[in-house]
């Protein structure tokens, strides 16, 4: 682990800039995130592994208690907020 850690430090490391492409090009994603109501919507596509490890709301709202599923996909409708907050929120 600690040669892991070193090897990590000393090179370039692109894992932000992975990640934040991820929300760019969506590819294999398992989420499907809607927020806002009426005419100011917007769909989100994510990836619920991330999502659940980074986040404590989001590990108990894509859980299987929880989560509804249409074609194997999580939908997960947050109308009560907007979708520039939840922008900032999600990046």
């Amino acid at each position: 682990l600690i040669v892991f850690l070193l090897n990590l430090q000393n090179m370039n490391c692109t894992l932000p800039i992975d990640f934040s492409n991820l929300l760019e090009n969506p590819d294999d994603y398992d989420v499907k995130i809607i927020v806002g109501k009426e005419e100011n919507i917007k769909e989100f596509k994510a990836h619920s592994l991330i999502l659940s490890s980074r986040s404590i709301y989001f590990k108990n709202g894509l859980s299987a208690r929880w989560a509804r599923k249409e074609d194997g996909i999580i939908i997960f409708n947050k109308p009560n907020i907007s979708p520039l907050v939840f922008e900032v929120i999600i990046k």
